[in-house]
């Protein structure tokens, strides 16, 4: 029953972000495809193409707050170094991450 829960919340967190992607980010989205974008350029998980992730994050970034900005840009540094150190279950779980959740924000519907 809990992994039933867990794959709700996961799809919703995926429609939400698809929804997003093609009408411009809420704050916490713009915050979450920064992670996104520091999970995506780890060499530990598999490095990917971040061409698109970085195109949405610098049309999006005209829109935000400095703040905001500067929140987005620790969350891409702390994601990439707890994805660079992560190991066994803890580099599992990031890569589900990226590849479910980060999956609206990469696809370049924006």
């Amino acid at each position: 029953m809990k992994a039933f829960v867990i794959a709700a919340v996961v799809a919703a967190s995926v429609a939400g972000g698809a929804q997003a992607a093609g009408s411009g980010l809420s704050d916490l989205q713009f915050l979450k495809a920064a992670r996104c974008r520091g999970l995506a350029s780890s060499e530990n998980l598999g490095k990917l193409d971040t061409a698109s992730l970085d195109a949405l994050l610098r049309s999006e970034s005209a829109q935000r707050d400095l703040p905001v900005q500067t929140s987005a840009n620790g969350r891409m540094t702390s994601a990439r170094k707890e994805a660079d150190a992560a190991t066994g279950d803890k580099k599992a779980k990031l890569i589900a991450e990226r590849d479910e959740v980060c999956a609206p924000f990469m696809s370049g519907a924006k």
